[in-house]
């Protein structure tokens, strides 16, 4: 059985993993910094809307990149699919530890 990805689904798969750890590390940074929050509010009217907006843009244009630029072929196998396993495990944890203790 072939276990590679096609070009796309690879590139992507790479680019969930950025989007991932970069949402855990702007929730972070908006709970620290109150004026980055109420700056994200200003934009769209909520901090939220602003942050999802930020994930997306993260994630499609860092998918358009890692595809064209052929990253996940480098990679090779599932090797994609293992990081973006990992990325959200850690960036879970993350959070949880994050909204436990701060």
């Amino acid at each position: 059985m072939d276990n590679t990805l096609n070009r796309y689904a690879g590139g992507f798969a790479l680019s969930a993993c950025v989007a991932i750890l970069f949402n855990t590390a702007l929730a972070w940074l908006k709970d620290s910094l109150p004026a980055l929050n109420g700056w994200m509010a200003s934009l769209t009217g909520h901090h939220w809307t602003t942050h999802g907006l930020f994930d997306l843009a993260v994630f499609f244009l860092l998918g358009l990149a890692f595809s064209r630029a052929g990253a996940a072929d480098r990679l090779g196998g599932d090797v994609p699919m293992k990081l973006l396993a990992g990325c959200t495990v850690a960036a879970g944890l993350g959070l949880l530890l994050w909204f436990l203790f701060v």
